[in-house]
């Protein structure tokens, strides 16, 4: 099947990715793996990808702050989200795709629910950003680009039938297809940096 086949090529490709850039000085890693892990946003549709910059053998939080060329090799938004225990989780989206998901009925009604009021992506994300301080909000799935469906389930707490980039309830293949299609992207992103090497 396609799908199985993808997914090995892309774990054979991560692996060389990641002792490829094992090489690479703090800047250089930091900034290939965001090109690697904000591929299905880039190219795919999603509406955006998180980050934690948590990595024992390298300090890339103060390689994020220091080297703003890095904020500029990625084609998208972030924002600088904090965790209870002090860690910096890079949020990056498509600005259009957010502001568009952020206006639609159901998106909207789920999150006024979760107690946000907003007039635009900037004043939604602030208030992501403060409830981020307690743990990470169920809501953070809008964000994301999750189907509003599989986020309102997750919240409820309901029983998944499937996991992929997210906790799956309904529309299984659906969403099947599209992490087939977020997988690809990553697979072509690490490729073509292996070749260039």
């Amino acid at each position: 099947m396609l799908a199985h086949y993808v997914k090995r090529k892309l774990n054979d490709s991560t692996v060389r990715y990641l002792n490829q850039c094992d090489t690479c000085n703090d800047r250089d890693y930091l900034e290939a793996i965001l090109k690697a892990y904000t591929a299905p946003t880039v190219f795919c549709g999603k509406t955006g990808t998180l980050v934690n910059l948590v990595n024992p053998s390298r300090d890339l939080t103060r390689c994020w702050a220091q080297d703003e060329s890095i904020k500029h090799a990625i084609p998208l938004a972030h924002a600088e989200l904090i965790n209870p225990k002090g860690s910096l989780l890079l949020y990056f989206y498509d600005r259009k795709r957010l502001e568009h998901r952020l206006t639609d009925r159901r998106c909207r009604a789920f999150l006024k629910n979760r107690g946000y009021d907003y007039a635009n992506a900037d004043e939604a994300i602030a208030e992501l950003k403060t409830r981020f301080l307690i743990g990470c909000p169920d809501e953070i799935g809008i964000f994301l680009g999750y189907p509003v469906s599989d986020v309102e389930a997750f919240s409820q707490r309901r029983h998944h039938r499937f996991v992929g980039y997210w906790k799956c309830y309904e529309n299984i293949l659906l969403s099947k297809v599209r992490f087939f299609l977020f997988d690809l992207a990553k697979y072509f992103v690490m490729n073509k940096a292996i070749q260039e090497y």
